[in-house]
């Protein structure tokens, strides 16, 4: 029988910083997700590693977490971000109130700031609109999920962590009223596993309260939609923020050869089935063109949503809804940690981990604050451009992956879905959203024996089915003239329509 100290449940930043945690204190456990990493709200965030500043004047707290964990994943995370710095800007009918109170949280909490003229903003970002009337500079940086996810799995299994992606949890066994294991289906063959653990970590974001339920427990919890847009080339090389209360579209955020704008805050109910509608576009577009004017005539490349799993309010506004972090000790074995954000998983992990030890009666302080993480060595840096070696064996144009990077991929985890290759390189992730690359990276998989030519027929309709969803609210103009192009390639060309 399979038996851990810890079962996590969740593949996301948080679940896999707890698996990055426990091993570098020598605790046995595994992680189980059922599809791959960062599959929720990590993979659908805008990537920006807060400096705090958005939360310093009515969620201090958080402000407080973000600004620590901004300089410390800065340090130990060096490929997992890039240093863009960031901007807080001011425009005509923007409170000056507001400003003054944002500079003061900023000095409270140690946030860095300099306040530039509009001629000093637009020096370091033309693109600016230009009749702001002043800008904050703060420390902001753009990080990569994907990366985040895997690097801290490098610690984990490089310590004999188990890793189960693509597994479900269909059950959490109890006996005489204490959790003690877990069921997992197999989500291609339907096996089922049992898994034995002496504590259950329930890091499932919003399914958290899924888990709970199956264990016999309940969560105070809130779902709040948050929905962006990709642009088809960056428009900045600073992420950019709306100096104002928070609200919908008053970020920017630079992502390697795109740019993110978000978000929006709507209330749900499940996690499931998100859609984008083209309401929430035009919102984001809209506000978005007010801090960058090129926004209004940019080509929109995709739409996508996350759902933040927030600490339950009777606010009726997801935005008044703390962003700081609660962990819950349900007394049965199972632990339950909600809340928080990307900027903070590292801290979330911590202290979870740290209740863990307490349980379990145990003293082995937490070291993932100081060393690095590990598997860097094994990824190209920032910015894109200064990878490009040579033209040789590109794979995805837009993204610079090269074949070596698809087959280094394939020979590790014989993936079955081409997500496991695009969180893993990037593939796909650039202007033409694996219009162009994902047939070559299918045709590498069935090169290397590791998909038959039926199952990559399978697993190009998925992924053609997910990747119209996020095109869909955005087909217009150029995107759609493109879409009827690469609807060629796939119906055509590569004779789609007998499937």
């Amino acid at each position: 029988m399979n038996v851990k100290d810890v079962i996590i449940i969740g593949g996301g930043s948080t679940g896999c910083g707890i698996a990055r945690d426990l091993a570098l204190r020598g605790i046995s456990h595994c992680l189980i997700e059922k599809n791959d990493f960062a599959a929720g709200a990590t993979g659908a965030c805008h990537g920006l590693l807060h400096s705090g500043g958005r939360y310093a004047v009515a969620d201090t707290d958080a402000a407080a977490e973000c600004i620590a964990e901004n300089r410390i994943l800065s340090r130990i995370g060096r490929k997992c971000v890039e240093q863009t710095g960031g901007l807080f800007v001011r425009l005509p009918g923007d409170s000056k109130k507001y400003r003054d109170a944002f500079l003061k949280g900023c000095e409270r909490l140690g946030i860095e700031t300099e306040v530039l003229s509009p001629t000093r903003a637009l020096e370091l970002v033309p693109s600016l609109n230009p009749a702001l009337e002043e800008a904050v500079r703060v420390p902001d940086c753009s990080i990569d999920p994907f990366r985040l996810c895997m690097l801290n799995i490098v610690s984990s299994k490089a310590r004999g962590g188990e890793i189960f992606t693509h597994h479900e949890v269909i059950n959490i066994i109890k006996e005489r009223g204490r959790c003690v294991g877990v069921k997992l289906k197999e989500k291609l063959s339907s096996s089922i596993k049992e898994i034995r653990g002496k504590v259950i970590v329930n890091a499932a974001g919003a399914w958290a309260q899924r888990i709970a339920i199956l264990a016999g427990s309940s969560l105070p919890m809130t779902l709040s939609k948050g929905s962006l847009v990709v642009t088809n080339h960056r428009l900045s090389n600073m992420v950019i923020n709306r100096l104002r209360p928070p609200s919908d579209g008053d970020i920017i955020v630079p992502n390697e050869a795109v740019c993110l704008a978000g978000t929006t805050s709507v209330a749900v109910d499940s996690p499931d089935n998100l859609e984008v509608t083209s309401g929430e576009v035009e919102t984001v577009a809209w506000e978005a063109a007010s801090m960058v004017p090129e926004f209004e005539d940019v080509r929109l490349i995709r739409t996508y949503a996350g759902v933040r799993a927030l600490l339950n309010s009777e606010s009726l506004d997801g935005r008044q809804i703390s962003r700081s972090f609660q962990i819950i000790d349900h007394k049965n074995g199972l632990f339950s940690i909600i809340g928080g954000k990307l900027s903070t998983y590292r801290l979330m992990a911590e202290k979870l981990c740290d209740a863990v030890m307490r349980h379990l009666d145990l003293k082995r302080a937490c070291l993932t604050a100081e060393k690095p993480l590990e598997g860097q060595e094994e990824l190209r840096g920032y910015p894109l451009s200064d990878r490009l070696e040579s033209l040789k064996d590109i794979i995805c144009e837009c993204e610079l992956v090269r074949r070596s990077d698809v087959e280094r991929v394939i020979q590790r985890i014989s993936p079955k879905h081409i997500g496991d290759i695009q969180h893993r390189t990037r593939l796909g992730m650039g202007p033409c959203q694996g219009g162009f690359c994902t047939y070559r990276a299918l045709g590498v998989m069935q090169e290397t024996g590791k998909v038959s030519p039926e199952e990559s027929i399978e697993i190009l309709k998925e992924f053609l089915q997910r990747r119209f969803k996020g095109i869909r609210p955005v087909l217009w103009g150029d995107q759609l003239r493109e879409e009827q192009l690469i609807e060629y390639i796939y119906l055509g060309i590569l004779s789609m329509e007998s499937y």
